[in-house]
């Protein structure tokens, strides 16, 4: 082993703030970046909110698809080849946006910056930050998803001033160029695979855990999938995924159905911002201290009380609540799953086993838009769907309820030996 490299300042927290900014860099590829471009890109390609929203339902699932696959690329090439890599083909389905003249072109858009930018970037990001931290990680993950979340919340109003300064095909070259410069050259220069191929441990420890005798259980793909905690796990991160993204999607249609104005429905982000920045930082820090079960039931309680809170939305509080609860579910799930699969499964094939439960993930943030608009249809009252809605997050509470520790027991004794 190297002494100097072991004398060296720990590299993680470097590594950290990288990983932060990258997954911060994603909101061109999600949802709230997205969302600033839809009537200027339906406007020019003379296209329907329809079929944009199919486009962007078919590019999201597609793109969810290749998930597994590029975990398992990540875990057998290390996170600085592929981050560098997929930051390169992000940048570049991003600056291809501004390019489209048509629909397949559009189609083939989407799914470059779901793919890429929502699936496989956040993806290298958060496990450099799973292999670089251990008795610390949920502090770590508390700051990566308190400072990434700020920093997303910005998106919408960068990319929309851009829009107005250069329109809205130069702002997606823009934004392209601005990934590329700020991730791939820092990755080049900073990213390490591991502490250990720089002769340091996870933490910044002077030692590592099979050093002092203690030796966590590292899952393969398959095991992972053969245990409760992975199903139950990620059985409460789709239903969050569903159903926010579902109500994002449709916020100014749920916001103006109960009174507020347009610009009342824009300013009523900002308590979902406050709920997930915060939330974030709480839930991951915490998973350090308190029970999964705990954690993740208290999670699945705020949508329930987001659902049921919009019975009684009207301009002010009430919609305020509302979007606070919102946001407090999407940052406690973000970092609880980010936390608990490295966690319960080790870290040695973590890429690919967060690959698979990403691609359940991202596949229901694709159906949720639609799940609203067919239940609106169907129920032709948001207040009576979001009743009816709040019985999903219930079920996950349930489920979550029983949830058992991967290593424990328990589980080994209900599903058998791993091994």
């Amino acid at each position: 082993m190297n002494n100097a490299s072991e004398k060296s300042a720990f590299r993680g927290w470097w590594i950290l703030a990288l990983s932060t900014v990258a997954i911060a860099l994603t909101g061109p590829g999600q949802t709230i970046g997205v969302s600033s471009f839809i009537d200027e890109i339906t406007t020019d390609l003379r296209l329907t909110d329809t079929t944009v929203s199919t486009a962007y339902l078919v590019g999201t699932i597609t793109g969810s698809l290749a998930m597994p696959a590029i975990g398992r690329w990540i875990d057998r090439r290390g996170v600085k080849f592929t981050m560098i890599i997929i930051a390169t083909l992000f940048s570049a389905a991003v600056v291809h946006m501004g390019l489209v003249q048509n629909l397949t072109g559009l189609i083939f858009g989407f799914i470059g910056i779901r793919m890429l930018g929502q699936g496989a970037l956040s993806l290298v990001s958060q496990t450099s930050i799973a292999l670089w931290f251990d008795q610390r990680r949920g502090l770590a993950f508390g700051i990566s998803m308190t400072i990434s979340a700020g920093m997303m919340a910005t998106a919408p109003i960068l990319l929309t001033a851009l829009i107005e300064a250069v329109g809205w095909r130069w702002a997606w070259a823009i934004a392209g160029s601005v990934v590329f410069i700020l991730i791939v050259p820092a990755t080049a220069i900073f990213m390490a695979d591991r502490p250990e191929s720089l002769g340091q441990h996870p933490d910044g420890r002077a030692t590592s855990n099979t050093d002092s005798g203690i030796k966590k259980p590292q899952y393969t793909v398959v095991e992972a999938l053969h245990t409760s905690a992975f199903w139950v796990l990620t059985l409460v991160m789709v239903v969050s995924s569903l159903l926010i993204t579902g109500l994002t999607f449709h916020h100014f249609a749920l916001m103006t159905s109960s009174g507020l104005t347009t610009s009342q429905a824009a300013a009523i982000f900002i308590p979902q911002i406050v709920g997930t920045i915060g939330a974030g930082f709480i839930w991951a820090s915490l998973s350090d201290k308190l029970s999964a079960r705990f954690l993740l039931i208290t999670c699945q309680l705020s949508l329930a009380a987001a659902h049921i809170s919009y019975i009684w939305v009207s301009p002010g509080f009430t919609a305020a609540l509302y979007s606070l609860l919102l946001g407090v579910n999407g940052g406690s799930i973000r970092a609880l799953t980010s936390v608990l699969y490295p966690k319960w499964f080790g870290t040695a094939n973590i890429g690919a086993i967060r690959g698979v439960a990403t691609a359940f993930g991202v596949g229901a943030s694709a159906m949720g838009p639609l799940v609203i608009a067919v239940g609106f249809n169907l129920t032709a009252s948001y207040s009576q769907l979001n009743a009816l809605l709040s019985i999903v997050p219930v079920c996950a509470m349930v489920a979550a309820a029983f949830i058992v520790a991967p290593n424990s027991r328990a589980e080994r004794i209900s599903s058998g030996p791993h091994r």
